[in-house]
């Protein structure tokens, strides 16, 4: 469920502004309104995160993956003053090895442009120059361009290759150089010859050779580094909400929301430190932050809303339970294989036992995956589905404890599991409206609701006879009914202002997007089907790649060589084959079973998952849930 939140103004004294934040944080309750910081400690704590959070992520790279870590001699970092040295230090090697890798960048560049002119020495040049009174400008052109030389300068034909011509012009002091078309390109002699170049080269990637040792040595440390990163972006919330705290004369003040069940305590707790303190209900126009609670059983799905990044806008449903029921289900029936579920749970169960030993609780992930795995069995029991393998293959009793009217064996098996489909679509979609009958009663727009409930009613009828079979669905009468008496309900109540006048105006202007909205029920049931399809289609996968497997081992073993090679190859495709099967159905899964309760039975709620997470100050490494031994410690 979403918890009841209420808006708090909590106003103290000027005096206070150090360490309030402090002691909110301690509370660990109270979801502080986003305020901005200044002041140069706010920026010396920003600049310092940049700086750590560069180095955390540099180091990372270095980290060896096979093996644990272990700092190098010496190398050892405790307090807060030792990290942000050893910060500091590696930060210092990253510019040097920014500034190598720049300097290796030029000289590369540069190496190009004078490589075809040979190991020129700038500094014999400079000397011929300086003795002699004269200069020279290289210039390089198309050998057809001979013939646009100027006469009336001296020049000196050099070495080209096949197809340009290179010039030195030998200039007196103070000449300057004859105008050239364009054609002709100057040579700029480079600072440093060829062979200096290379040497630099060489060393530059000596050096950085070396810088790189030193980022593997410091690795090691990369959990310290991240372990002080957290305490200074613990640090910029508190200094954030310091020194952007609003003030007015010798007062500070601060809103922000706080879960109704807390606000005795809270209001206890501000007391002892002389605050003052006051709650309201959020208005309608405010939102305020989201926080979800469910029992263990219903808890194990919100790894998927973190994996999705949703939350529940503040005035919208927990659909949390609704959503692993029907997820389990459209899991299953994606997947559609009982072996592949047997897969899934013992893989779950071996990461359970692999935890516990090293003293790790089971994670909610784990027993999600446990259940989907576990309900993917019990599809894959009742279709008679395991790893592909065809009805007649399989052992007796898992032909005996599959579902005659689903197993494969039935004529209409397909057209079952179709029908099976649309009623999962129709139960859950009603589902929705039936929520939001509670949600609008007595307020007469609960009557498009109900119109809603006999448009999905009638549209069930319509999918089964267009989709599936019209002979053996066909359209009743009743079906048309249902239609007609709920978009005229639609129609009249879906506007509802508590004046008829009004509301109908209202809706004549939407009746085009009424209709639509009519025909997308019909689509939206449709799109069920899609749990039959992806489900076949891995089944096929399965089934064509057993084939293919046995095709290759034969039915006559032969030379005893030859079918242990077969058999070989066999294994090496049943493998591959299946392993990609698998993730192609886990993006499916994503896709598609995702897709149905975050699209169209969200749709049909009226949800847009526009919420934000309640977020309360609190200490590191502590929940939310800690206030009875907040007030332990505050002595209230």
């Amino acid at each position: 469920m979403i918890v009841p939140m209420k808006k708090f103004y909590l106003i103290a004294l000027d005096k206070d502004r150090p360490t309030l934040p402090e002691r909110l944080r301690k509370l660990g309750v109270a979801h502080v309104e986003e305020l901005s910081g200044s002041g140069e400690t706010y920026q010396n704590l920003e600049r310092e995160r940049s700086e750590t959070e560069s180095v955390y992520f540099l180091l990372r790279n270095y980290v060896e993956k096979k093996q644990k870590p272990v700092p190098a001699e010496g190398l050892t970092v405790d307090e807060p003053d030792e990290i942000k040295a050893f910060v500091q230090e590696v930060s210092g090697l990253k510019r040097e090895l920014d500034s190598l890798n720049e300097r290796a960048n030029q000289l590369a560049r540069e190496m190009d442009r004078v490589a075809a002119w040979g190991d020129v020495s700038t500094s014999i040049l400079v000397e011929v120059e300086r003795g002699s009174g004269f200069s020279f400008r290289f210039f390089e052109a198309p050998a057809k361009e001979v013939g646009n030389l100027p006469k009336e300068f001296e020049y000196i034909s050099i070495h080209a290759p096949k197809g340009k011509i290179r010039v030195a012009f030998v200039l007196e002091d103070g000449e300057k150089a004859p105008e050239l078309p364009a054609a002709f390109q100057e040579f700029l002699l480079p600072e440093l010859s060829l062979s200096q170049m290379r040497e630099e080269v060489a060393s530059i990637e000596s050096r950085k050779k070396a810088i790189a040792k030193e980022f593997k040595a410091r690795s090691a440390l990369t959990a310290s580094v991240k372990k002080y990163l957290k305490e200074l972006e613990a640090a910029i919330v508190l200094e954030r909400l310091r020194s952007g705290m609003p003030a007015q004369e010798h007062f500070v003040y601060l809103r922000g929301y706080v879960p109704a069940r807390d606000c005795e305590r809270f209001k206890k707790i501000t007391a002892k430190y002389g605050w003052a303190i006051a709650f309201d209900d959020p208005s309608d126009e405010e939102t305020p932050p989201t926080l979800v609670e469910n029992p263990p059983a219903v808890r194990i799905i919100e790894p998927v809303f973190e994996f999705l990044g949703t939350v529940p806008n503040y005035r919208e449903y927990d659909i949390s339970f609704w959503f692993l029921l029907f997820f389990s289900l459209f899991f299953a029936m994606i997947f559609g294989d009982g072996g592949y579920g047997m897969l899934i749970v013992l893989a779950s169960i071996a990461s359970i036992v692999m935890g516990k030993k090293k003293g790790r609780p089971v994670a909610d992930a784990q027993k999600l995956f446990l259940l989907l795995g576990a309900v993917t069995v019990v599809w894959g029991a009742l279709t008679a589905s395991w790893f592909g393998i065809k009805f007649n293959r399989l052992p007796p009793l898992l032909q005996r404890i599959s579902l005659d009217l689903i197993n494969g064996q039935s004529p209409n098996s397909e057209s079952n599991i179709k029908v099976f489909c649309f009623i999962i679509g129709l139960v859950q979609l009603s589902i929705a409206h039936l929520k939001n009958i509670k949600r609008d009663f007595p307020n007469l727009k609960f009557l498009s609701q109900i119109g809603s409930l006999f448009l999905l009613v009638g549209m069930f009828n319509a999918a089964l006879n267009l989709v599936i079979d019209a002979v053996r669905f066909p359209i009743q009468s009743w079906a048309l009914a249902c239609i007609a008496v709920g978009f005229l309900l639609v129609f009249l109540f879906g506007n509802w202002n508590g004046k008829f006048g009004s509301s109908l105006l209202e809706s004549l202007k939407g009746i085009i997007p009424t209709f639509l909205g009519t025909v997308s029920i019909f689509a939206d049931i449709v799109s069920y089907i899609r749990l039959w399809a992806v489900g076949l289609a891995g089944l096929a996968i399965s089934q064509t790649v057993n084939g293919m497997a046995a095709g290759i081992v034969g039915d006559e073993v032969g030379l005893l060589f030859d079918f242990i090679l077969k058999l070989l190859i066999a294994v090496v495709l049943l493998l591959v084959s299946h392993s990609l099967n698998f993730m192609l159905t886990v993006l499916s899964v994503v896709v598609h079973g995702i897709r149905l309760n975050m699209l169209e039975f969200s749709g049909h709620l009226g949800m847009e998952w526009s919420g934000y997470k309640y977020n309360p100050l609190r200490e590191q490494n502590r929940p939310s849930s800690a206030m009875e031994s907040s007030l332990e410690e505050t002595g209230v």
